[in-house]
């Protein structure tokens, strides 16, 4: 039941997870298995339906910290940080200790809210704890909070300080610079990345051609899309949107249709974008 709850959760079948939780009732197992109640709860939460999993929970004898994990994330996951926060102060008040995915979790819903005053208090929490210089995941979750709370400077600062740092967290800060409309910033970061040789993916690139539109850096954004063709990336329907936009933003509309017309397929986004310019 474990690993058909898990699959579920993975292809956010509610449909199934439901069966398969009456199914479990009717046999009895949920008593039986708290694993098993924490699969639910964060099946649950993932698909969205979070008054059944805060339900689950709240009727859960055997509380962890993994099935509080799973209700805060699919609270902040599903832009509901207030709610994200509520849960972790009852989890703190109920006596349970958080781990590096819980900050992981509760940083998300201080950047949904964009509550930089709760964010730092996590961050003094996390550095008291010494996690800063365990988890890559928990320091990405950091930067992105800042850049989410136009806290620019402290997403710097954070990454700087950042034992290593991989492409998530590149593109965490490079995002940050892009939604604030810094794009000189943005490819300073970027020719740093590379730099340091950490490889683009497509959402770095899809960044990058946004500070480009931006600004106009037209000779930056066709070097971008040689990169993009030379790794086979222009399959990617959210990619090749984002050259046509830079295109368009920068006025060369021929190459944006020439762009347009190679996208494998085209959606209502890519249209508007060329529609737009």
């Amino acid at each position: 039941y474990m690993a058909l709850l898990k699959d579920c959760t993975k292809k956010k079948d509610l449909q199934q997870g439901t069966k398969l939780h009456a199914d479990i009732i009717k046999r009895g197992l949920l008593e039986k298995n708290p694993y098993l109640a924490t699969t639910l709860i964060n099946m649950y939460a993932k698909c969205g339906v979070l008054a059944k999993a805060q339900q689950l929970h709240d009727e859960f004898d055997a509380k962890n910290v993994v099935s509080w994990n799973a209700l805060i994330m699919g609270y902040a996951q599903h832009g509901q940080g207030h709610e994200s926060f509520s849960c972790f102060e009852r989890m703190l008040s109920e006596g349970f200790s958080p781990d590096a995915v819980t900050f992981t979790c509760i940083l998300k819903a201080c950047g949904n809210i964009q509550s930089a005053e709760k964010g730092i208090q996590i961050h003094y929490d996390v550095v008291c704890r010494g996690l800063l210089q365990k988890d890559i995941v928990l320091g990405t979750a950091l930067v992105d909070m800042y850049c989410k709370c136009c806290a620019l400077d402290k997403a710097q600062e954070v990454f700087e300080q950042l034992p290593v740092r991989d492409v998530v967290t590149w593109n965490a800060l490079i995002g940050g610079y892009v939604q604030d409309g810094f794009s000189d910033e943005a490819l300073k970061c970027f020719r740093k990345m590379l730099d340091e040789g950490v490889s683009p993916q497509a959402v770095t690139y899809i960044c990058i051609l946004k500070a480009c539109g931006n600004a106009g850096f037209l000779e930056i954004g066709e070097d971008i899309d040689a990169k993009i063709r030379q790794q086979g990336l222009l399959q990617d329907i959210v990619l090749g949107t984002a050259l046509v936009d830079m295109y368009c933003k920068c006025g060369a509309l021929a190459k944006a249709q020439e762009v347009f017309e190679q996208l494998p397929r085209k959606d209502i986004v890519a249209w508007n974008a060329l529609i737009t310019g």
